[in-house]
């Protein structure tokens, strides 16, 4: 049976008047009359006494309202509940992260600042390692993820938006006499003190260079962090030199200085989430942070 059709009976039986449901269901008299004969015919049984001046319910008509008017009612709360949810669904932006600087300092302004011009985004925030990330973005368990593009060519079914672009640094203890070279060569670190990340928390792009460093250098003493808030107590620490960019380390503490390094590859930073993913609240966030002024541009540039 119609759910409008039962609409305009419970309305009629309410109002007792025509007129007044047409005029509450934005339909004409007719239709009304027309959508209570339907009614009847369909279930056999007579709803209404009717005639040019009045409008009675029947006993049986009475008895179908107190038995339909919550099923109406529980229909349009179902509704409402449905969409509120989905309502929320479309305006929540989960996001997978681990723990870096960059994050821990950038992460909390594009929130703050996004929820200023879209009132209604809501945000989840999911701490995964690197290669668990990776995986929670295919399978379509976040929406959003950022990284490098090297990063994510093995990722099938996604898409990347460019953020920046920089090359690595070496991050040197300034006691350390190579903080006062101008730029540093993969064979300078002979000898030295290394801080490398571990494989399931570094990004394509870093392994490729830590290991080119350790085929160009035989004589290294490397300690592993197996994540990357351990790596920057390391580096806090001057516990040996590590390898960063602006956009992971955008702030440094005094005791260490970035030191360009002559190494050709760049790092282009992106946001990816899944080409099926067609949350509009998702794209705004990445279009936001594309447009966002970050505070490391004019050392990058």
């Amino acid at each position: 049976m119609d759910i409008k059709k039962l609409e305009t009976f419970i309305n009629l039986v309410e109002t007792r008047n025509y007129t007044r449901t047409a005029k509450a269901l934005h339909v004409t008299q007719p239709t009304v009359s027309h959508d209570i004969k339907a009614i009847e015919s369909e279930i056999g049984v007579k709803l209404f006494n009717r005639n040019k001046r009045y409008v009675n319910v029947t006993e049986d008509g009475a008895a179908f309202y107190r038995k339909i008017k919550p099923l109406i009612n529980n229909y349009y709360s179902a509704v409402q509940d449905i969409q509120k949810k989905e309502l929320e669904a479309n305006s929540k932006i989960s996001i997978g992260y681990s723990y870096t600087p960059f994050n821990d300092y950038y992460l909390p302004l594009w929130i703050k600042r996004f929820q200023q011009k879209y009132v209604n985004a809501k945000f989840s925030l999911i701490s995964l390692n690197h290669n668990e990330l990776k995986q929670h973005i295919l399978s379509n368990e976040i929406d959003l993820l950022i990284t490098t593009s090297r990063d994510a060519e093995d990722l099938s079914n996604i898409k990347s938006y460019h953020i920046e672009n920089e090359p690595f640094k070496a991050i040197v203890p300034k006691s350390n006499p190579l903080s006062k070279k101008p730029k540093l060569k993969l064979a300078d670190f002979q000898g030295e003190k290394m801080l490398f990340l571990d494989n399931n928390w570094a990004a394509a792009d870093l392994i490729n260079l830590q290991n080119k460093v350790m085929h160009t250098n035989n004589q290294m003493h490397i300690t592993y962090a197996n994540d990357l808030s351990a790596l920057d107590i390391l580096i806090r620490a001057e516990q040996g030199i590590a390898f960063g960019l602006y956009c992971l380390y955008p702030k440094l503490e005094e005791n260490s200085i970035y030191v360009p390094l002559k190494w050709e590859p760049t790092v282009d930073l992106v946001a990816v989430t899944q080409e099926s993913n067609n949350k509009r609240i998702v794209h705004q966030f990445i279009k936001f942070i594309q447009e966002f002024n970050f505070d490391f541009k004019d050392k990058i540039e």
